[in-house]
């Protein structure tokens, strides 16, 4: 019994594009020099003339990454679940991969604290929404580096190999 395997591909000018925007402000980042000058813990600092781009350019790719991963997941998970016959398994991991996620947000929001704290300035933040995001956002990077080290191992293994049954 044949399946057809029905996957959703990012185009590959869209990917093109994303690249010669990055390597554009990587270039505007290293080559255009240095000359936002800043005064921090009593020594003048300076910083590359496209600093802010970079950060932005950096936020904006990491919210593109996590909007596609959903949108896709979100997709293949509806065609995963049209598409099933008898005798055939759903193969899509989406619903674990949400659940997960929430539970690890819902996790992390509830570890975090709002002691105020001082940055390398000397500044200090009370903002406790400000110092929660923070917490929640460094969990949720210890934890999904975890789950991604141990998901990377178990590959190599060969624990998802897909199981055909004739």
């Amino acid at each position: 019994m044949k399946t057809e395997n029905k996957q959703i591909k990012a185009p590959s000018w869209i990917l093109g594009i994303l690249f010669v925007i990055s390597a554009v402000v990587l270039v505007l980042f290293y080559g255009v020099g240095y000359g936002n000058t800043t005064y921090s813990n009593g020594k003048n600092l300076t910083d590359p003339e496209y600093t802010g781009l970079l950060l932005i350019w950096l936020y904006a790719l990491v919210g593109i990454c996590v909007l596609s991963v959903l949108g896709f997941g979100i997709v293949n998970g509806f065609r995963n679940l049209k598409t099933k016959t008898k005798g055939q398994q759903r193969t899509g991991f989406a619903g674990w991969v949400f659940l997960f996620t929430f539970i690890l947000i819902a996790v992390s929001y509830f570890m975090s604290s709002t002691t105020p704290v001082r940055k390398g300035d000397g500044e200090l933040v009370k903002t406790a929404w400000e110092l929660q995001i923070t917490d929640v956002c460094l969990y949720s990077i210890y934890a999904l580096v975890v789950v991604s080290i141990i998901c990377s191992i178990l590959s190599m293994l060969g624990v998802f190999k897909a199981r055909v049954k004739d």
